[in-house]
Formats: C-alpha cells, structure tokens, sequence
C-alpha cells in the first residue's frame, strides 16, 4: 500500500532568518541592566536619605538632652523660684560645639502654696547643624526643695557657757543686718524679698551662762532659754531638715592631714576659682566670693562637712558649714549657716553673718569680733545652695514629644 503523502512543514524564508536577534536579546540586556542600576542607585539613595535623617535626628536627640541638663546644670535659683505657677522664662538659643543647637524653656507648674517642693516643667528643643534637616523636642519634669531653716534667732547654745573675755565691743546680735563685703553692704537687690525682722539674739539650754548679758543684743529680748536643747544631740532638727539629709547633701567632706585633729585654713587657701568666665564649683577649697557681687563665684553656697577642728584664719568665705569638731573664726569673715558640734570661738576682727548651732560653747576673745544675725546671707545660703537643686520627678520625669 502507498504511504500517504506528507505536507511539508518548512517555515518560510523570512522566519528562519536569524539576523537581527542578537539585537534584540542585547537591547533587552541592556533595559534589564538599566533596571538594575536604576535600583540600585534608588536603593542607595534611598539608604543615604534614611542614614542623613537618622544622622540629623539622632544629632536632635543629644542637642535637645543636652540643653536640658544644661538647664539643670546652670540652675540659678535667683531667677526660677522668683517665677510664679504658670510663668514661662524662655532661654536663648545655644549652639553646641559640632554646630548642633537647642532652645529651651522653663515653666512652673504646680500651686504657689506648694513653697517647700516647687515643680518645674523644662523643654529643649534640638535641631541638627545645617537648614530644615528636622528637630526633635524633649521634657522633663522638675521638683526643687525649699527648706527652711532661717531663722528664730543668731544663734543656739546646748553646752554651759557664753564667755565675752574682749573688749566692750564685743557683740552677738539678733537685729538683722545685711552683710557687708569688700565694697560696702552688699546691694539691695541681693536682699530683696527676704524678710528683715529681728530676732533673740540667742536662744540657749537651761544650764548656760552668760558672762556678760549686755553684749548679747536682740529684740524682743537679749534671749531666750529653751531646756530642750541638749549638747549630747547634734544638732536638733534643724528647720524642716534633719541633719542627716544636710550632711548627704554636702559638696565635700574634709578633714584634718591624718596625724592632726584641727586644721588651719587661711584666706589663701579659700581662693575662689573661676574656669572660663564660670565659677569652678568642683574645687574643694572654692568657698564662694561673699564681697564682691560681681564675682561668678558671689552666688556659690557651698555644703562643706568637716571632721575635726576647724580655724578660719584671715579672709572670707560662705555656704553651711558642718563642722564636728570645734570651729575658730580667727580674723575672718564667714556668711550663711554654721552647725557646729562643739565649742564656736570668735577671736580679733573676726565677723559672722547668718545664723548657727553652737551645741557647746560660744566664746569670745580679741578685738571687736562681731557676731550677726543675718536673714539675707542664711536664706541665701539655703537657696543657693545644694540642697534645692532640682531633681527629676520619677519615675515619669522625661517625654519625649517629638
């Protein structure tokens, strides 16, 4: 049988032509090549805008945190505790080192018969170096202490005695006086708002004697005896404070060279120190600049708790001075608050503005040394001082808003 026949299959001439593919599949390399770097171009600018809005964010951060531990860091009572619930004070803009900057702003919050814990509610906004690169805003919420401590009288006396062995000049005072410092009185604005009545000029235990009641001035009376008052309890609570919380509180605890009991410091020694136009408060002997107002140091209060005895020779300093031994003012002059374990003694020129604890003896020798009542340099020595520096309130002291 005749096998049938078979149609033919053979495609055309025109497409079994081969030329011109090699064009075609190297365009399409190319449109995916293309492709490929396109992405990869978009991809790393992608990753570049991401890393520069990290970077400027990230800059942000640490500007807007570091203006408000600057805030806290340059805390100047003077200004913030005269804000009343709801004032604002808006700080200049800060550019940090790198071109970073921050603003920040402080409000008081809180009710203005909250006089002994005052809240502060502290923003800084930060912004990278460069324009419009982003800002990030952060907060925190303040509380500051306001102890007080000042003042019933110059001075207490737990021990048996209160000895004026000088000249007639000799005097501890209740009535008020405004110190004095290297100009004259110290200006009125330093004072201001602090309260100028006069007080006893000593309230002491039942079982002190005073040699000489003329020399004690004070008004409503010379002084008053308060048989609560015990030479064995160093010292009793002291205003709204225990003693305690004032020595944790201290700046710095010093003492006598390891084979001496008393240490003499002189007006050498008490320089105060000054870094880049700022008062050096890391400084141990830095006890503040009392007589000149203009000085970056005039308004550094110390907390200074000292083991041993203690003189003061010549020269001039302020702050609370702990001290758990025996404390000599010997042709100096000391202004704030002095707690003082054992026996206060007052010899030649020597001057003391504020208020103190004597839970021993007062003693008096020399020429003219001078003890005062003081309101302005103990309530600033409470106000300038360590004890209201403003802590977070935690657990939910810091936001940030974005």
């Amino acid at each position: 049988m005749a096998e049938p026949r078979r149609k033919s299959t053979r495609l055309p001439a025109r497409l079994r032509e081969e030329r011109g593919f090699a064009l075609a599949m190297a365009i399409f390399a190319l449109v995916l090549l293309a492709a490929v770097v396109a992405g990869g171009y978009y991809s790393a600018s992608q990753e570049f805008q991401i890393g520069r809005g990290m970077r400027s964010l990230t800059a942000s951060f640490y500007a807007g945190e570091a203006g408000i531990r600057e805030v806290l860091n340059d805390w100047d009572p003077d200004v913030y505790f005269a804000l009343e619930p709801g004032d604002t004070l808006t700080l200049s803009r800060v550019i940090l080192e790198g071109g970073s900057s921050y603003d920040a702003r402080v409000v008081r919050v809180g009710r203005a018969a909250d006089s002994l814990k005052r809240y502060f509610y502290i923003e800084a906004v930060g912004r990278p170096r460069g324009p419009r690169l982003g800002a990030r805003r952060q907060a925190m919420v303040v509380r500051s202490r306001y102890p007080k401590i000042c003042c019933q009288t110059a001075v207490y006396v737990g021990g048996e005695d209160m000895e004026f062995t000088g000249g007639k000049q000799e005097i501890l005072s209740g009535l008020n006086t405004n110190p004095t410092g290297g100009d004259g009185p110290w200006p009125d604005s330093v004072c201001a708002g602090i309260s100028t009545a006069n007080t006893v000029g000593a309230i002491i235990d039942s079982g002190v004697f005073i040699n000489d009641t003329t020399r004690v001035l004070g008004d409503p009376t010379r002084y008053t005896v308060d048989s609560s008052l015990d030479e064995n309890v160093f010292p009793p609570t002291i205003g709204d404070l225990s003693y305690p919380e004032i020595v944790a509180a201290a700046d710095f605890t010093l003492a006598p060279p390891d084979t001496l009991s008393t240490m003499t410091v002189t007006g050498g020694d008490l320089t105060p120190q000054v870094v880049n136009g700022k008062c050096d408060r890391s400084h141990p002997w830095n006890w503040g600049e009392p007589t000149q107002p203009n000085h970056p140091c005039f308004k550094y209060f110390p907390i200074i708790h000292f083991n041993g005895n203690l003189i003061l020779e010549s020269g001039s300093a302020q702050g609370i001075l702990v001290v758990e031994g025996w404390l000599e003012l010997s042709n100096s002059t000391f202004y704030g608050i002095v707690l003082v374990r054992d026996d206060i003694v007052m010899r030649g020129p020597s001057k003391f503005f504020g208020t103190g604890w004597a839970m021993d003896d007062v003693r008096y020798a020399g020429a003219v040394p001078r003890y005062y009542l003081s309101r302005c340099a103990a309530e600033r020595a409470v106000r300038l001082s360590s004890l209201t520096r403003p802590t977070p309130v935690w657990p939910r002291a810091w936001v940030e808003l974005f």
